[in-house]
C-alpha cells in the first residue's frame, strides 16, 4: 500500500469504524468526525524512519498519524514514544495497533500524536457527560494513565 492509499484507507476507517455511534450512543471518538472534516490530520510516513514523527506541527493539526506500516514487534515504538514524550512534555504519543484497542482495531499500525492541554481539556468534558460509563475500568485506566 502507497502512502496515498494509506491516508484514503485511514479516512475511510475512520468514518466507518470511529465515528458511527456505538450501542451507547457515543462514536468511539466524538471528535473524529470534525478533525476529518476540517482536515486538522496531519499524516506522516514514519515506516522506514521513525524520527519523521518529530515533524508533527501541533499548531496547525490537531493529531498526528504516525503510519507504520504492519509491524511484529512495537517495543522499539513503545520506547521511542516514551523518548518523545520526555523530550516533548505538551505532546501525547499513543499507539493504535491492529491488535490494541477496546472498542476497534486499527487496520494496520500507527502512532497518534497530540497536544496533552487539548487531549485534556477534551477529556475533561467527556467526563461531564455519560460518554466514560461504558468502559471497563482497565481499558479506561490504561488510555488514562498515559497522561
Amino acid at each position: 500500500m502507497t502512502f496515498n492509499e494509506f491516508q484514503t484507507n485511514f479516512l475511510t476507517f475512520v468514518q466507518t469504524s470511529i465515528e458511527p455511534k456505538k450501542d451507547d450512543g457515543f462514536p468511539v471518538c466524538p471528535y473524529a468526525r470534525s478533525a476529518r472534516i476540517k482536515q486538522t490530520l496531519q499524516f506522516i510516513d514514519a515506516r522506514d524512519d521513525l524520527t519523521t514523527m518529530t515533524s508533527f506541527d501541533p499548531n496547525a493539526f490537531q493529531m498526528g498519524i504516525c503510519w507504520l506500516g504492519d509491524l511484529d514487534d512495537m517495543s522499539m515504538v513503545e520506547k521511542y514514544c516514551a523518548q518523545l514524550g520526555e523530550e516533548n512534555p505538551k505532546l501525547l504519543y499513543f499507539t493504535s495497533t491492529r491488535s490494541s484497542g477496546h472498542f476497534v482495531k486499527n487496520f494496520t499500525d500507527c502512532v497518534f500524536i497530540q497536544r496533552a492541554d487539548d487531549l485534556l481539556e477534551k477529556r475533561d468534558h467527556l467526563h461531564t457527560t455519560a460518554y466514560y460509563d461504558s468502559w471497563p475500568v482497565d481499558y479506561y485506566k490504561l488510555i488514562t494513565d498515559h497522561s
